[in-house]
Formats: C-alpha cells, sequence, structure tokens
C-alpha cells in the first residue's frame, strides 16, 4: 500500500512481539473511524491485519486521502508521542484487526529501547527529504503520471507475480480504493482522474471495478510514471 510508518521501520523487525505485547485487541469493520482527525490523543494503534486509509480535511471540506496503511503497521504514533490532538482520520477500509498501545506504554517502550528511537529520527530525517523533493516533482507532474505514480507507490508492496516485478504480466492484488479516493491522493478532480484510468484501461495497464483498482502491468505503470515527456 504505502510504505510502512517510521517507528513500524526502526523497530526492524526485533522489538515487535514486544511491542505487540503491550496491546489490547479490538476490531474494526469497513467505515469505522479509527482515529479522528483533531482529536485529544491518547494511544498509538498497531494495525494486525486489514487495511485503512489515512485522510485529512481540507479547508474547502472536501476529503484529501493521504494514503492506505496495511497491517502489521502503526498509525498514531507521532500524535501519540508529541502530546498534540491527531492530524489525520483513519478509517478502516476492509475488516481490521488491531492493538490500542497508550502513549505511556509507547514512551516507556521506546524509553527502555532508545536505539529504536534513534533510528526512528534518522529515518524522519530521511523522510522529510524526500517530501520535499516529491513536492518539486509534483508541482510539474501531469494528472496521468500522478496516478501512475501513486498506483505504483500502492501497488508495489502487493506484487506478488511468480515471475518478478519486471515480468510485462505482473499483477497485483485489487488495491481497495475508489476513483474519488485516488483522486484526491494526487490533488485531481475526478472527470480527469477518469480520463487517465480510461487510458489506462485501454492499454491494458489496469481495470477497474466498484471501490477497487487492480494495477495488472506493473512494468508499464513504472515507465508512466517516470516519464518525464507524458
Amino acid at each position: 500500500m504505502t510504505g510502512k510508518s517510521d517507528l513500524w521501520e526502526a523497530l526492524a523487525g526485533k522489538y515487535v512481539a514486544t511491542l505487540l505485547g503491550l496491546g489490547v485487541r479490538i476490531r474494526y469493520t469497513p467505515g469505522d473511524v479509527i482515529l479522528r482527525e483533531h482529536e485529544p490523543s491518547t494511544h498509538a494503534i498497531l494495525l494486525l491485519e486489514g487495511v485503512a486509509k489515512v485522510a485529512v480535511t481540507a479547508e474547502t471540506g472536501h476529503e484529501v486521502i493521504l494514503g492506505l496503511r496495511e497491517g502489521p503497521d502503526i498509525v498514531g504514533e507521532m500524535a501519540a508521542l508529541d502530546g498534540q490532538p491527531r492530524s489525520a482520520s483513519v478509517i478502516a477500509k476492509t475488516d481490521v484487526t488491531a492493538s490500542i498501545v497508550t502513549a505511556d506504554q509507547l514512551n516507556g517502550f521506546l524509553n527502555a529501547h532508545p536505539e529504536v528511537l534513534r533510528t526512528l529520527v534518522r529515518i524522519l530525517t530521511a523522510r522529510l527529504r524526500q517530501s520535499d523533493q516529491a513536492r518539486l516533482e509534483m508541482a510539474s507532474r501531469t494528472v496521468l503520471q500522478r496516478i501512475a505514480t501513486q498506483l505504483v507507490t500502492l501497488a508495489e508492496p502487493l506484487d506478488t507475480s511468480a515471475e518478478g516485478p519486471e515480468s510485462p504480466d505482473a499483477a497485483s492484488p485489487a488495491l481497495p480504493i475508489t476513483q474519488g479516493e485516488l483522486a484526491a491522493m494526487v490533488g485531481a478532480s475526478r472527470e480527469a482522474v477518469a480520463k487517465a484510468l480510461n487510458l489506462l484501461r485501454r492499454q491494458g495497464v489496469v481495470t477497474t471495478g466498484r471501490g477497487r483498482i487492480r494495477v495488472t502491468d506493473l512494468p508499464t505503470l513504472r515507465l508512466l510514471a517516470a516519464d518525464n515527456n507524458q
């Protein structure tokens, strides 16, 4: 889906079991709000199974999708760490199994494992630099390129082709997003996204269904995302 959270990457698998042991198990159904934007922070959520979307509300009132998160991962950890209100909402897209970890538990865990905190700082610094570069690139890219880039980002972690990612027949499982959500992710109108997806369908790069987009030709999509002359 999207890249794993910075804290989850910092754990690098070594401390995951310890952190999982702190939480209380809970389940969500599609559409349930797991975390709500602007609410005070008291906990983080460990996504164990399932997919959730991360979204914010723009000044116009429209929803802007920041990305999708698939378990295992952590959401809401930054607000739990700094005590500030939630900067985004997290909403279940599929059935989600999760574990609630309080801010005190999370901070206690990091205090006990300073090496995780140091790794987290390094990852955050690298992500900030990448984000600055991505904003510069986005300003000069077409809607088709932005869609291709976003779909590559979402689909690559799900690519299970036995022939490898460079196969022209490589296909990923269906992404649980609507065309409207994709439009919100890339900052384009639904009409522009529908036009671009229609082109990608005709080229055999994607197929679409109700609330689903499936990448059927990931290598070609990568080329479209990288082509500055589209």
